[in-house]
């Protein structure tokens, strides 16, 4: 039976240009674990392609300067793949950075992982629910983690790694324990599958009628869009998905003028030709 000490696991995170759907992953960072160590880590920037607004950089430091000689996020989600390996992930606030993952993947047309994965935020709500806060910072604080910095992916993946062992280890938890009783400890492990962006198959809308009907039959189109530099003049685009976050709902598309997928929210689309 296999046992912790004989588990790799990688911690993980990320950071993004903000927190909704439409969001870029801007940085992953991860550190694998084995045999209670830190073996290896993870950490690289992506260029999104678009402009990162202030108030995300404000939160982590990442400038447009800083990505604008880095690597596609499909190159980096690609080595993170091979980094990863049959690893089990593990993550603060992990369905934020699954649901992402999940979402740039599936536009990239990359296959998911299918790694399992743990979520340490809701471990300490589990387990310890005495604490008047749970966000990393605080934890951070709570548990005297030895590292420096936060709000960047690679020194978070490391405050998390921290965490997540002293966790196991006020929950008694030895290296020598099974991944079975692990399992039945944690709980149901969370998969990136489940957090894919539920495409509107049967809209009722017009508007989304209209374009998935395209999608259907893998077509282009040509919209009037009411923000961007081409704001009111008509461009040429390829539907990829349409989807619901919040109260909106959005199309991914490839747009032939910029050579990139964008981001349109349907309500801002004045007309479909």
């Amino acid at each position: 039976m296999s046992s912790l000490m004989e588990t790799p696991f990688v911690v993980f995170d990320t950071e993004t240009t903000g927190l909704s759907l439409t969001a870029r992953i801007i940085e992953v960072g991860g550190v694998k674990i084995y045999r209670g160590r830190i073996v290896e880590e993870f950490s690289s920037l992506a260029n999104p392609q678009r402009s990162i607004p202030s108030k995300a950089t404000e939160i982590h430091g990442i400038t447009d300067e800083m990505v604008a000689n880095a690597p596609p996020l499909p190159k980096v989600l690609q080595k993170f793949s091979n980094f990863i390996g049959e690893a089990i992930l593990v993550g603060h606030n992990a369905v934020f950075d699954l649901r992402m993952l999940a979402f740039h993947l599936e536009r990239e047309q990359m296959p998911l992982f299918s790694n399992p994965a743990v979520d340490t935020h809701t471990l300490m709500r589990k387990y310890f629910p005495q604490l008047e806060k749970y966000n990393l910072p605080f934890l951070i604080q709570y548990w005297q983690s030895p590292y420096k910095g936060c709000h960047r992916a690679l020194v978070d993946a490391r405050h998390t790694a921290f965490i997540f062992f002293r966790i196991l280890e006020k929950n008694g938890f030895s290296l020598s324990d099974s991944l079975k009783n692990f399992w039945e400890w944690a709980g149901e492990p969370l998969y990136l599958k489940n957090y894919l962006p539920k495409p509107l198959n049967d809209p009722s809308d017009p508007k989304l009628k209209m374009l998935t009907q395209v999608m259907q039959k893998d077509g282009d189109l040509k919209i009037i869009y009411a923000n961007g530099h081409l704001a009111f003049k008509p461009r040429v685009v390829h539907p990829i998905i349409c989807f619901r976050c919040g109260k909106h709902y959005y199309m991914e598309a490839f747009c032939y003028t910029d050579q990139i997928v964008k981001t349109f929210r349907l309500d801002r689309i004045l007309r479909i030709f």
